[in-house]
């Protein structure tokens, strides 16, 4: 019943990676725009406001495009300015190409006080009202701010996760980002799986976690997308950990063989998996293996803007739980952008609603300990109407039989 490895997945001619194509140019984001929807988030939870203060590094690179050097950004609906250092300075200057950049100190030996230094530049220039990000600045760091601001006759106004569902809603620019991502990690896995069993069979977790990196550097990307924890490899019953650390066990005919991988661009990430099968399918998995395909097929046709994220992780769950599996212990579905996790969080118990171009993941699992387990993962966009899968690997069992 089950077929070698189809075309579908390896392609009629398996993409070649000594001679990449040139790189495509990379979409320029409007930070400006960014800018904006951050401030009239503020705005709509305060009031009207005078500034923005942010801290966290990620929310940085999304407002401004600089990866690092900035360690404060202040947010004005006139202009912003950025804190950096005498170090980095010239590489900031000129990725925030549209901020004031400034210096704290009038050289690097001094050693700044960075909170007295932003209270003081706003109260010199009027403002008032100031919203800031709490749970993306350390507590003492917090406290000199809020200090230093009453000394000033500010208002400081805390808005936790300010920036969490302004990033969770992408632009056009990111749209196209993570989409050639999710291009660039399928080619590097075809690529992979192309080889065939006799290829995969006796070599290591950790052998296929590096080969995997490397074709996805061959393929155009500028890393993998897991720099926090690497590249998942799991073989046989290491499957059955969500999150296994590949290690020196060896491929064995007839296993499962658990891959979660994505590649990096540009600072977008995207996030896959799928559960192949070197030479046979064990008997487990022929009863199991239809069971996670049916809940994420299931759960991606919830996915439109509207539903209830806690809708679509229970669909997902108790079509496995149904069946007569234990539920995956973890919510069936995350945001995917500069964080590899990020909002919006598909969990049981959200009450949010999903929103247009939203993209997240879906990834059932099915996991039993010293047996092996099984998990699909792929990206979607919110739709309207639905949702687009970024990617195109098949998730049919007879497509994961690698001959």
């Amino acid at each position: 019943m089950l077929s070698s490895l189809s075309n579908k997945l390896l392609g009629s001619d398996p993409p070649v990676f000594s001679h990449p194509p040139p790189p495509a140019a990379r979409p320029v984001p409007d930070y400006h725009y960014r800018r904006h929807r951050a401030i009239a988030a503020a705005s709509r939870n305060h009031g009207p406001i005078d500034a923005v203060i942010l801290a966290d590094p990620l929310d940085i690179r999304h407002l401004t495009g600089s990866r690092e050097g900035i360690s404060w950004l202040v947010l004005l609906e006139s202009a912003s300015f950025a804190v950096s250092r005498h170090m980095l300075v010239s590489e900031v200057s000129a990725e925030a190409v549209d901020c004031e950049i400034l210096l704290p100190t009038d050289r690097s030996t001094e050693r700044p006080d960075l909170e007295l230094f932003i209270i003081t530049r706003l109260a010199r220039q009027g403002l008032r009202r100031v919203v800031v990000d709490p749970a993306r600045l350390t507590a003492q760091s917090y406290l000199r701010l809020t200090a230093h601001a009453q000394a000033a006759s500010l208002e400081i106004l805390s808005l936790p996760d300010l920036l969490s569902g302004v990033r969770a809603i992408k632009d056009p620019t990111e749209i196209t980002l993570t989409r050639r991502c999710v291009a660039i990690a399928e080619a590097a896995f075809r690529s992979l799986i192309n080889q065939g069993a006799a290829a995969l069979i006796g070599r290591t977790e950790r052998e296929l976690a590096n080969e995997l990196e490397t074709r996805m550097w061959d393929a155009g990307a500028d890393r993998q997308g897991f720099p926090e924890t690497g590249v998942i490899v799991a073989s046989g019953p290491n499957s059955a950990s969500a999150h296994h650390s590949p290690g020196t066990r060896r491929i064995v005919a007839g296993e499962p063989l658990l891959i979660d991988w994505g590649a990096e661009l540009a600072g977008y990430r995207c996030d896959s998996t799928r559960t192949v099968f070197p030479g046979s399918v064990p008997d487990f998995a022929i009863q199991a293996y239809p069971v996670v395909e049916q809940a994420l097929h299931l759960a991606a046709s919830r996915l439109r803007a509207g539903t209830a994220m806690g809708e679509i992780d229970r669909a997902a769950r108790e079509t496995v739980t149904n069946a007569g599996y234990p539920e995956f212990h973890y919510g069936v579905g995350h945001g995917v952008g500069l964080a590899i996790h990020e909002a919006p969080w598909l969990r049981a118990h959200s009450t949010e609603s999903c929103q247009t171009d939203m993209l997240t993941t879906i990834e059932p699992g099915i996991y039993l300990p010293g047996i092996g387990g099984i998990r699909i993962e792929n990206l979607y966009r919110v739709t309207p109407d639905g949702s687009e899968c970024l990617g195109d690997l098949p998730t049919d069992l007879a497509s994961m039989v690698i001959p």
